[in-house]
């Protein structure tokens, strides 16, 4: 067999699909739905934050010093906050900030 057969066969593996297993274009997506995932819940968290305080945004911008423009990209999945602004957020409500890793597949 010639170098041009064996190099077909070899694009050939490298192509094939495990059927079961995530492809790289698969992984991003999910990865790019599970950001957005978070971006949704830490900005439910914030809004809930504010809601038991009866803080409005301008009143988190008065304590922590930071924009409204950026409270509000936050609130609005446009940034993904730092967890030192978070933990900034926390602190100026009284909360503690917990981060976590969970177990995708389940309860296992």
């Amino acid at each position: 067999m010639n170098n041009n057969g064996l190099d077909a066969i070899f694009e050939q593996i490298n192509n094939l699909q495990v059927d079961g297993l995530p492809t790289d274009e698969s992984k991003q997506e999910s990865n790019e739905s599970n950001l957005q995932e978070l971006l949704r819940n830490i900005s439910s968290e914030i809004q809930r934050v504010l809601d038991e305080n009866g803080f409005t945004q301008e009143d988190l911008c008065q304590i922590t010093n930071m924009s409204q423009s950026n409270i509000s990209k936050i609130q609005n999945g446009k940034v993904i906050p730092r967890i030192d602004t978070l933990q900034k957020i926390a602190d100026a409500t009284n909360m503690r900030l917990v981060i976590s890793f969970e177990n995708m597949e389940g309860n296992e």
